[in-house]
């Protein structure tokens, strides 16, 4: 997608970091200098000292050429899900590094300005839509950027699940859950939980379950148009359906979760030297060979 020049700017910000308020006062001044009109979600207005401008997320994505956002991965998904809107997201670190945030907070100067005037590139992110089935009618429908998960709840049982691949049966597992996740997801829960890697640009789904009883049970990428049923077939405790960490849904026995890559996509904003591969080697803390 070609860069533009942004003219408004939405802006969102996570409170309770400590450095919050110092980092879009910042943020502000440097909106000013480039005459960019400012949109302000409600925490951020309240942090700005201007209760009475706040905004819906809502509506700020439905004017804002982008959201700049002052957190980490977990204030980017959110505002991700809740936007509705392709509007490109940029996303500042207040925090440690993030995988999804492109800019640290301490050193947001250089690279804004550059943004500001028009010199970055979108990543575009692939999103899954999940559906919950219960006694054949579908009752809830959401969207993750990161991971659909099923696991357990507080009690310590395992579960039986029968995961479908496009209609055709792939196994049984007996295991604590399961995580759907999408390329962006993979550097995430699905990854702790032995899952791989994929490049961000990756289409592919991956299906993860969580400390399965055979060892045989690895992760399984399944293709873009894939359509993943999961039924659940045996709980002996409470099942919960968690969207990007930040949703959750009860579930039950025989209820089942459709899963499938959503025509829906993310775009999150990067400046020109903005290396993913860079990113994953710190995250990971990869320093080559030890030999």
């Amino acid at each position: 997608m070609k860069s533009r020049i942004p003219k408004t700017v939405g802006v969102v910000v996570h409170s309770g970091k400590p450095e919050a308020r110092g980092r879009l006062l910042e943020l502000l001044t440097v909106l000013r200098e480039h005459h960019v009109a400012v949109l302000l979600e409600r925490e951020a207005a309240a942090l700005a000292g201007k209760p009475k401008l706040a905004r819906l997320l809502r509506g700020i994505g439905t004017t804002a050429d982008m959201v700049i956002v002052l957190g980490g991965d977990g204030t980017i998904l959110r505002v991700a899900r809740e936007l509705e809107e392709a509007t490109p997201i940029l996303g500042v670190n207040l925090g440690h590094l993030g995988f999804l945030t492109s800019i640290h907070g301490d050193r947001l100067q250089g690279p804004l300005h550059d943004i500001l005037r028009g010199q970055y590139e979108i990543s575009q992110r692939h999103t899954l839509h999940t559906t919950l089935i219960r006694s054949g009618k579908r009752r809830a429908a959401h969207q993750a950027l990161n991971d659909v998960v099923v696991s357990r709840g507080a009690l310590s049982r395992i579960v039986r699940l029968r995961l479908f691949v496009d209609g055709e049966l792939l196994t049984e597992y007996v295991c604590d859950g399961m995580i759907f996740a999408t390329a962006t997801g993979s550097t995430a829960y699905s990854l702790s939980a032995g899952g791989p890697i994929l490049v961000p640009t990756s289409r592919a789904l991956i299906i993860t379950p969580i400390c399965p009883h055979a060892l045989s049970n690895r992760s399984v990428i399944a293709g873009e148009n894939s359509i993943i049923r999961c039924l659940v077939a045996d709980a002996a405790a409470e099942l919960l359906l968690t969207v990007d960490g930040q949703v959750q849904l009860r579930m039950q026995v025989g209820d089942e979760v459709e899963v499938h890559r959503s025509p829906r996509t993310v775009q999150l904003v990067t400046p020109k030297d903005h290396s993913y591969f860079e990113v994953l080697r710190e995250k990971l803390k990869w320093s080559g060979a030890n030999v």
